[in-house]
């Protein structure tokens, strides 16, 4: 498996951890699915250690690192 594709599998990784360990500090309880837009979610990225409160920029990050990380385990476990 090439180096970059490693990489983006490492970062989605510790992404849906980080984002995941915020659920839990925020909402008191554990759970995997994000929050809409709003208080809850901006107070997820502050959790999750994003550099401003900015929820909408952090989910959008977060799907578009999630979105490169499976299309890595289709090409190399297929569909």
């Amino acid at each position: 498996m090439p180096a970059d594709e490693v990489e983006l599998l490492r970062q989605a990784w510790l992404t849906a951890t980080r984002a995941r360990n915020a659920l839990v500090l925020v909402r008191g309880k554990p759970t995997d699915q994000l929050p809409g837009h709003g208080r809850q979610l901006n107070a997820v990225a502050v959790a999750a250690g994003w550099p401003t409160d900015e929820g909408g920029e952090f989910l959008d990050n977060y799907l578009r690192v999630t979105r490169r990380a499976k299309a890595v385990v289709r090409k190399v476990f297929g569909s």
